[in-house]
């Protein structure tokens, strides 16, 4: 079953990624935003309503469009900033985050603000 696309918003990788160094409080509040972003975008295109079976994993394929202006971040910083979106995207299945297979991410082209694009399959 082929859920429905969603793109999220950039999330600046130099805040949320593994290597950043954000006080907890800032860092809390930022992943809080999106988290609840993710929250909004996928109840919007209905995840919320698909039931996952049980021990059935979801595919989880990334397209990172990166900002018109600066410098592009490594596909690794992109990814681990997009944690709290994950776990967001997870909650809303009612999955544990553990079930999501992240296929090799892919490279869009660049837009206005920058964007996530997230296709999800269940395996």
């Amino acid at each position: 079953m082929i859920l429905p696309q969603i793109k999220l918003p950039w999330a600046k990788t130099s805040e949320l990624s593994a290597n950043a160094r954000l006080h907890w409080s800032k860092r809390y509040r930022k992943v809080k935003a999106q988290k609840a972003a993710a929250d909004a975008l996928a109840r919007a295109a209905r995840w919320h309503l698909v039931s996952i079976p049980d021990g059935a994993e979801v595919a989880v394929t990334v397209t990172i469009c990166p900002p018109t202006r600066g410098s592009i971040p490594d596909d690794d910083n992109v990814i681990s900033a997009q944690k709290g979106a994950f776990d967001a995207l997870a909650d809303v299945l009612k999955i544990n985050d553990r079930r999501f297979r992240l296929q090799a991410p892919r490279r869009g082209e660049r837009c206005r603000d920058g964007a996530i694009i997230i296709n999800a399959e269940v395996a």
